[in-house]
């Protein structure tokens, strides 16, 4: 018999070179508290427009968040900085060089209070590149609908699933995932690419389950190495190709809530 090569490869790396980074941040308990308190405050307003008629959800309730409703609650600067973090890794990790110029910059944000029997069917969001969600109402609602044939199965009540392979996962395939399904945590917060199919299973029970929706937009510039006017040249990359600064109703309180200024 021929003896075997016992000299081991000088490099083995197991990456990701397929699919969509994503974000999961555990958020601070006072940031938490504060959007809570703020979430609170526009659920009680009935000045609060909504914002279902633009939402895809079969809740009743979704109220529309300004960029004030944030810089008030003390929070806008650690959700902006959690979406320029998320794109930096995101993108550096997918070869971008770390001397590119990132910007990016959230243009709308929601509240999604979900009650019994209400979901939101798969969809991604559009006008945008980023979409992210973070949770502050999360109550226990497993168990709760007692099949006996489906006992020892998955509950899926109240869970976020994002189906990203149309083979969904496969039986026993443990190289690969084609569904992640995540049952959500108060103070969690998911950040990821904004035309990601999700949806949100229904749950049975009196309590409320609440969220805030939010999409960013971002542009990256590399440099050329060339030199204009005294200062480096740069060249769009990647993201948006309207801007980050584009005119949403978001950054103004007082305009009357519509998708664009």
């Amino acid at each position: 018999m021929t003896e075997q090569i016992r000299t081991q490869p000088p490099v083995f790396d197991v990456v990701k070179h397929f699919g969509p980074f994503m974000a999961d941040v555990s958020l601070p308990e006072e940031v938490i508290v504060n959007l809570t308190k703020m979430t609170d405050d526009l659920l009680k307003n009935p000045n609060t427009p909504s914002h279902g008629q633009h939402l895809a959800g079969v809740i009743h309730n979704e109220k529309y968040i300004y960029q004030q409703d944030f810089i008030d609650a003390g929070v806008n600067d650690m959700l902006e900085g959690c979406v320029k973090t998320y794109l930096v890794e995101s993108a550096t990790r997918h070869g971008t060089s770390k001397d590119s110029t990132f910007e990016s910059q959230i243009n709308s944000a929601w509240i999604v209070s979900q009650y019994e029997n209400e979901y939101n069917p798969s969809h991604n969001h559009t006008g945008c590149e980023i979409s992210g969600v973070i949770y502050l109402k999360t109550p226990d609602v497993k168990g709760r609908r007692n099949i006996p044939s489906k006992e020892g199965k998955r509950d899926n009540d109240g869970d976020i699933a994002f189906p990203y392979s149309s083979e969904g996962q496969r039986n026993g395939d443990l190289l690969t995932k084609g569904i992640l399904q995540a049952a959500p945590s108060r103070g969690l917060m998911l950040i990821f690419p904004s035309w990601l199919l999700h949806t949100v299973y229904p749950f049975k029970g009196d309590e409320e389950r609440r969220s805030i929706a939010f999409n960013a937009n971002y542009q990256v510039f590399s440099p050329t190495g060339k030199m204009r006017e005294g200062k480096p040249l740069q060249e769009w990359h990647g993201g948006t190709t309207r801007g980050v600064e584009y005119g949403y109703n978001y950054w103004d309180k007082t305009k009357v809530k519509g998708e664009t200024k």
